[in-house]
């Protein structure tokens, strides 16, 4: 069966009070409408449509920037419903398959679901998914007939009161026949109170031509959607609690889970253990017996097993190995590799360096642009001097190297396998292996000398 995909991100979301076009407020780290590209891609459509609207042109440089892949757009250019903004993709779908319609603003429908919704249709014209919820203000409820099959989907606004005592909601979230998909669009009215043309009305179109509608029913943290900034905090709120559940599910241990935040994607080995107020960003991804401290922040790295990030540390777009420990107190960032058994401990920053096997910066050190071999000590107060105020510039330190304590190394400058730096010193120039380098200014003293 070939697969389309209609994302509709078309919303201007004025009761955001944003400058933002809908689609691209944040949830977590990224828009909202890469939650749901993020989730469409991996379904491997033939083809992705994005029905764009409001500041339409921002939202496609933010897509084709931050995706690879080929995309469709088009413009619904009157707000004329759900039914409406489906029809400007119509010319774009092929005769033949079958179509996932999907919201930029409903972000958090998990592959799963979609994969059991698209089963679901297989034998079918039509599928959509609903969820049960306690309060189903504003969302079409489902009407079904004596058999439990879905008739028709009411509308909040065209609902009688006995139909708004229906619990059970209409996500939005369909698939459908493509054939099927342009016959029901095509003919679809605005008799409604909003004047609208819903796309809800495929459910009755299909039920009415004795076509059984395919229901799937998931939980309703997974299809809602934000109009405002305090539903947006909800909606994060879902994000994180899914996520949190799904990773306990997999057997890690939370100690407060209330206070941890899992953005993006956590992916974890047995024995994980993570500490009060740590939040993940991103692709992460913890190997065997990784404890993660508290008040910690990490963003798109791997970790190795047995590794121990210890409180309030901060990793992003890193690969740490087996048995390393960092922190407390420490910074990775931007394309940090730690070899198995290095050692990075309290306030040190590293960025775009590698540290070797066994390497260890104790603390209070900062690492740039820098190559540290295996076994080498980096003492408390080194900096790497890489920036010249122009361009950045590597040092690279060679196995079993000794940096003494408060020592600056200007780059681009190599030290030699098993030398050693003096403490205090500056270094400009490279160290041969086996030497032992300083570069100190000579000591005065002046005896019996008292300020006048």
């Amino acid at each position: 069966m070939g697969l389309s995909i209609i994302l509709l991100a078309a919303g201007e979301g004025k009761r955001m009070k944003t400058d933002l076009p809908k689609p691209l407020i944040k949830l977590g780290d990224i828009p909202m409408v890469q939650h749901s590209l993020n989730t469409s891609m991996k379904l491997n459509p033939d083809r992705l449509i994005l029905v764009t609207g409001y500041k339409k042109d921002e939202v496609k440089k933010y897509v084709l920037a931050e995706n690879s892949g080929d995309f469709i757009f088009c413009e619904q250019k009157e707000r004329l419903g759900t039914g409406h903004a489906v029809k400007q993709a119509l010319p774009y779908l092929p005769e033949n398959g079958k179509t996932l319609v999907l919201y930029a603003d409903v972000p958090l429908v998990s592959l799963g679901t979609l994969r059991k919704l698209i089963r679901s249709c297989m034998r079918k014209k039509i599928s959509i998914l609903t969820a049960d919820i306690d309060d189903p203000s504003g969302y079409g409820r489902i009407i079904r007939d004596k058999n439990d099959n879905p008739i028709l989907i009411r509308e909040q606004a065209d609902a009688t009161k006995a139909e708004k005592s229906i619990k059970e909601i209409f996500s939005g979230i369909m698939v459908i026949e493509n054939k099927h998909l342009k016959k029901g669009v095509n003919g679809l009215v605005r008799s409604n109170v909003k004047g609208e043309y819903y796309l809800t009305d495929l459910v009755e179109f299909s039920s009415q031509r004795k076509h059984s509608v395919g229901t799937v029913k998931t939980d309703v943290k997974e299809v809602l959607g934000a109009n405002n900034k305090e539903e947006l905090t909800e909606l994060y709120q879902s994000m994180t609690k899914l996520n949190l559940n799904d990773a306990a599910k997999k057997g890690v241990f939370f100690k407060d889970p209330s206070s941890c935040f899992i953005e993006g994607q956590l992916k974890t080995g047995k024995d994980v253990s993570i500490g009060n107020n740590v939040t993940f960003k991103g692709s992460v991804v913890l190997g065997n017996n990784v404890s993660i401290g508290s008040n910690t922040l990490i963003s798109n790295s791997k970790i190795g097993n047995n590794t121990f990030v210890k409180d309030f540390s901060s990793i992003e777009d890193s690969k740490i190995g087996s048995n390393v420990e960092v922190g407390p107190f420490a910074r990775l960032r931007q394309g940090v590799v730690l070899e198995n058994e290095a050692k990075i401990g309290n306030f040190v920053e590293v960025k775009k360096s590698k540290i070797g096997e066994g390497a260890k910066a104790n603390h209070h050190a900062y690492l740039g642009d820098a190559s540290v071999g295996k076994k080498s000590n980096i003492g408390a107060g080194t900096i790497t001097c890489n920036y010249d105020g122009n361009k950045k510039h590597k040092t690279k330190l060679d196995d079993n190297v000794f940096i003494g304590s408060n020592s600056s190394l200007v780059a681009p400058v190599k030290v030699g396998k098993k030398s050693y730096v003096a403490a205090g010193s500056v270094i400009t120039s490279d160290v041969p292996p086996n030497s032992l380098a300083f570069g100190r200014s000579k000591q005065s003293t002046k005896k019996n000398w008292k300020k006048k």
